[in-house]
């Protein structure tokens, strides 16, 4: 990963450096979780070609992973570009699926004053039961997860995974498998089918993908404390550790497991 960073940015101080390698260094910069040095590139992208889908969701993408790490007051500041970008993306192509996803989230996660609302996220969820039902069901799960109707969330997480399970082995994307797996460890639902997705993921892993494996590893363990293997828990515990020492949620799960 670092020799071809120094490849491509050597290509870039080039005069009429190819886009495509701006692309490529957001690319290999979101993987690092460098969102600063990501947005600065696909900035570049959305700057040259406005009108093009996947860099406004790449753009919006990243940006909203930099809200994330940031303070509250913080990432006000990124808000409105957030919501701008993504919103364009979807609008720019009918079909784009994870626009729709990132847009859900977001519209479920801000406050009404901050432009939060519901009914924008249910209308962008069910643009998803056309374009993909396992992202619809599992867009739908998420919203009436976060309103605390975890009974009806179940019904939506339930279709998800058989509707899945129906799709399989053709894989829609590999975010997907991580994304069950989580359900899977954090609701209780489908252990053994959810450890064997999480599996695929770390399989498929790639430089492309969003989610760190430290994650994966903590998602493992969660659902090793469910099946009531305690040891094989606690042993992917260490693994996220080894990849991430400071990881609270991972410590925070090794109290629980070991209190069990």
């Amino acid at each position: 990963m670092s020799q071809a960073k120094v490849l491509l940015n050597e290509q870039v101080n080039k005069k009429n450096a190819d886009l495509k390698i701006f692309e490529l260094l957001g690319d290999i910069a979101s993987f690092e979780k460098n969102w600063d040095s990501a947005i600065s590139h696909y900035e570049k992208l959305v700057v040259t070609h406005p009108k093009n889908a996947e860099f406004n969701l790449k753009y919006g993408g990243a940006l909203g992973m930099k809200a994330l790490s940031v303070s509250r007051i913080q990432a006000l500041v990124y808000i409105p570009d957030i919501k701008k970008y993504l919103e364009l993306a979807a609008q720019q192509d009918r079909y784009q699926i994870e626009s729709r996803r990132a847009l859900v989230e977001l519209y479920i996660k801000l406050p009404g004053i901050l432009g939060g609302s519901e009914d924008k996220a249910l209308v962008y969820a069910d643009q998803l039961n056309s374009l993909s039902p396992v992202h619809a069901y599992l867009a739908k799960g998420f919203i009436v997860k976060e309103t605390e109707n975890i009974e009806d969330a179940l019904v939506y997480y339930k279709n998800a995974f058989e509707k899945y399970k129906a799709t399989n082995p053709h894989v829609e994307s590999n975010s997907l498998n991580y994304e069950l797996g989580k359900v899977s460890a954090e609701l209780n639902l489908e252990s053994n089918y959810g450890a064997e997705l999480l599996d695929t993921y770390i399989w498929n892993y790639s430089y492309k993908d969003i989610y760190s494996m430290e994650w994966v590893y903590l998602r493992k363990a969660q659902i090793m404390a469910n099946l009531n293997n305690k040891k094989g828990a606690l042993g992917y515990i260490e693994k996220a550790l080894t990849l991430k020492v400071d990881f609270k949620e991972a410590l925070k799960e090794r109290e629980r497991i070991q209190a069990l």
